[in-house]
């Protein structure tokens, strides 16, 4: 039997590229938090061996309830979780403009979120010394961008719990480690695609980054057979190294 895999915010985006390239191999706990027709949608493009849970990864009993159900379903502890979810929309976050019941949603969301699913699933890993599990972080965490105050440091604090916890857990065989891309073509970036220059993005690349691309580098990952681990790798088409902000 397949071993289980699951991905958070799977249903769409990075999340649902993600599940394409892991279908075959794994079978498929994903999880949404809105959109149930999308939901559905996804598990019968998908398969018999996919099944979507609707819980939010930014409640602490939602975790736990869905995460029991879905272990149910299949009969088993998951080897591998990929941490997809996040914010329904791309906006703007200036300082003088955002709450700081804001910032700690985004906050909520994505650090704590992950780190609720892992302490979740690192249990089961943990005993089995087997198991992987990548996080999503953006460029953005490495600062110094205009406008996303709150979602730069949830991504930062991400990418610094994914390093210290694959230094706690890889003497039992577990790796973590995270995916950091740039502007990424999904449902989340729809409405700053509507104003803005494909062009001019991601310099030099020129152009969005793909769903995809992205689930190709979180699939790398997941196969490394543990010699990558407490990594973060950038997918950006040398932004970061010409230090172009974001637009």
């Amino acid at each position: 039997m397949k071993p289980l895999a699951v991905i958070t915010g799977g249903t769409s985006g990075i999340g649902l590229a993600t599940a394409w390239r892991l279908r075959d191999r794994y079978r498929l706990a994903l999880t949404y938090a809105h959109d149930s027709e999308r939901a559905a949608a996804a598990e019968a493009r998908l398969g018999p061996e996919s099944r979507a849970f609707a819980f939010d990864v930014g409640s602490d009993a939602e975790v736990q309830a869905g995460y029991r159900n879905l272990k149910n379903h299949f009969g088993a502890e998951p080897e591998v979780l990929v941490n997809c979810a996040g914010v329904k929309g791309m906006q703007r976050f200036f300082l003088q403009g955002c709450t700081l019941k804001g910032c700690q949603e985004l906050m909520n969301l994505h650090y704590f979120g992950t780190l609720r699913m892992v302490k979740q699933v690192l249990p089961g890993m943990y005993s089995r010394r087997r198991g992987s599990i990548v996080n999503l972080s953006s460029v953005s965490a490495c600062g110094g961008y205009r406008g996303l105050i709150g979602y730069s440091e949830a991504k930062a604090a991400v990418e610094c719990f994914t390093k210290n916890l694959a230094v706690e857990v890889a003497h039992r065989g577990l790796t973590v480690s995270c995916v950091r891309p740039a502007l990424v073509e999904t449902a989340l970036t729809a409405e700053m695609a509507v104003r803005l220059d494909p062009t001019s993005l991601n310099q030099p690349l020129g152009r969005w980054i793909q769903s995809d691309e992205v689930a190709q580098a979180i699939a790398f990952l997941l196969e490394s057979g543990g010699v990558v681990n407490g990594q973060i790798v950038t997918l950006d088409g040398a932004n970061l190294v010409m230090k172009v902000p974001l637009r």
